[in-house]
């Protein structure tokens, strides 16, 4: 299934944005990054289903946690980086 990871430096930050998320009606789950995906082989990162990802951006915009950096996988394990604006 499409997703993208909206990575956060820590837990608690992946928390609050779960929170804003879910509060919006997102379905926002928090984990742990695949290797490779961190420079610093820590962190958290938040996972949105590919056809929120444009809701959920817009909600964390207007007052949530903003993700550190975002990566898009269309299913197969292989990620992207997506540059945000």
């Amino acid at each position: 299934m499409p997703h993208y990871l909206l990575l956060c430096r820590s837990i608690t930050y992946a928390q609050r944005m779960s929170g804003a998320l879910e509060r919006a009606g997102i379905s926002a789950r928090v984990l742990r990054p695949p290797v490779g995906l961190t420079d610093r082989g820590c962190g958290y990162a938040v996972r949105v289903a590919a056809p929120y990802f444009s809701m959920a951006m817009e909600r964390l915009r207007s007052g949530g946690p903003l993700p550190e950096r975002v990566f898009y996988s269309a299913g197969s394990g292989a990620y992207s980086e997506v540059m945000l604006s």
